[in-house]
């Protein structure tokens, strides 16, 4: 039974796969016959599409950090800061220091997350 599982997996993948890069292939083809905005941010609405063009930012972090003081109040709201957990050190703090983990697991929501599944080659 899970041989079957795994070879219908498989084959799903491989059609999943060949079904994204044919759609990718299709958008690009149809992004190809109308000009980006040249702010390069903006959008073409049609009957029965629209385009979005769109501009990917992203942070220098550490750099930010360095200088985050010496910018105007008007400046620092131009960023947020969101907190990450790490896992390494969440788990050692779990095991070599139990107050400062409880410190920090106070703001630590944990949850499920969706079972993956590897297939090996």
């Amino acid at each position: 039974m899970i041989d079957q599982l795994i070879t219908n997996l498989r084959t799903a993948k491989a059609v999943e796969t060949a079904a994204k890069n044919e759609r990718l292939r299709i958008e690009a083809e149809i992004v190809k016959l109308f000009a980006a905005p040249v702010s390069g941010e903006g959008s073409h609405n049609d009957e029965e599409f629209v385009i979005k063009w769109e501009m990917t930012r992203s942070v220098d972090t550490d750099a930010l950090q360095n200088g985050y003081d010496g910018l105007n109040a008007n400046a620092q709201k131009a960023f947020r800061w969101k907190a990450d957990v790490d896992l390494k050190q969440l788990r050692a703090l779990q095991e070599l220091d139990e107050v400062a983990y409880t410190q920090a697991a106070q703001y630590i929501t944990s949850k499920p997350a969706k079972p993956s599944i590897k297939l090996k080659d």
